[in-house]
């Protein structure tokens, strides 16, 4: 037996993430349905062909579920000792390691789960410039005058941004797909 996971218990694990990445895959094809949509149009105003709450919609439901599996393999600080071996096993399985997307992307996490706090702190300084409550499109030029986006994803460089912090996500993207196809192996 896995310090951590008896063998007979594993599927639970496996069951419980894949939950999880089937959710950030089908987000995943939605978006490349989309930047495929970009890549072969013939107007640059191809972001005013879609639903933009939709876009930003769905890569957020990419963190949060790349987040809630990233709890499998890193609990909180201060866990159980039962929780640290879990994740240990679990970890080994799987081939992750301390540089994996999903360890990367707490900050990514936090910045959506503690929005609210991060809003107040944002509009407390003043915001002044353009302002954009969502985006999703090329990353423009910034001459000078502030740009504000609270939620925002700029298809030529993969960036999300929200409120001025800024995030890679296509290696967690793909992270998501890998561990998918070895769940749905498990399953």
């Amino acid at each position: 037996m896995d310090r951590g996971i008896h063998p007979h218990y594993r599927i639970f694990y496996s069951l419980s993430m894949a939950f999880c990445t089937k959710s950030a895959v089908r987000s995943i094809e939605v978006l490349n349905d989309v930047f495929e949509h970009f890549a072969n149009a013939d107007t640059p105003d191809t972001e005013k062909d879609i639903d933009v709450q939709s876009m930003l919609d769905e890569l957020q439901n990419v963190v949060v579920q790349g987040a809630a599996v990233a709890r499998y393999f890193w609990p909180i600080r201060d866990s159980q000792q039962i929780h640290v071996n879990r994740a240990e096993a679990l970890r080994k399985e799987f081939g992750i390691t301390d540089d994996n997307p999903l360890r990367v992307c707490k900050p990514l996490r936090d910045a959506m789960e503690h929005f609210d706090e991060r809003l107040d702190k944002y509009l407390a300084r003043g915001v002044v410039g353009h302002i954009f409550p969502h985006y999703f499109g090329y990353d423009g030029k910034r001459n000078g005058v502030p740009l504000h986006f609270f939620r925002a994803y700029f298809i030529d460089s993969g960036v999300f941004e929200m409120l001025g912090e800024r995030f890679e996500i296509e290696p967690l993207a793909n992270e998501l797909i890998r561990l998918n196809g070895l769940l749905s192996e498990k399953s």
